[in-house]
């Protein structure tokens, strides 16, 4: 994977590309900090807490694999994930979008073995 900061038409082609899998959409967030952050930011939601602790541990899988690794924040089956690569200053690479689009895909896996669509 390249360290090099994506421009913005590649982060949304990116975008584009992973969040045609389905809902909920990947989006790319400006944190007010000095100097500015660049996260690709998502919110999932999964059917119950042990549904919540697999797709974690799928994640895991994949940011180790990927030898990249997301902010996660779990509340009960809710999860909230940030990626930035902060060996380029906080900003966005193809390691990210790479790893956001894995993580999708094993959203979406875990989403059909649960019957759920949300």
């Amino acid at each position: 994977m390249s360290l090099s900061t994506l421009h913005e038409e590649s982060i949304r082609k990116g975008l584009l590309r992973i969040n045609s899998l389905g809902l909920p959409h990947w989006s790319l967030t400006v944190l007010d900090t000095v100097p500015p952050s660049h996260v690709l930011e998502v919110h999932y939601k999964l059917k119950n807490f042990k549904k919540t602790w697999e797709f974690l541990n799928l994640i895991a899988k994949q940011a180790d694999l990927k030898k990249h690794h997301p902010k996660i924040t779990t509340v009960y089956n809710k999860i909230d994930i940030e990626l930035t690569t902060h060996d380029v200053g906080n900003n966005i690479t193809e390691a990210d979008i790479g790893l956001a689009e894995a993580i999708h895909q094993e959203f979406h896996k875990i989403q059909s073995t649960q019957g759920e669509n949300k």
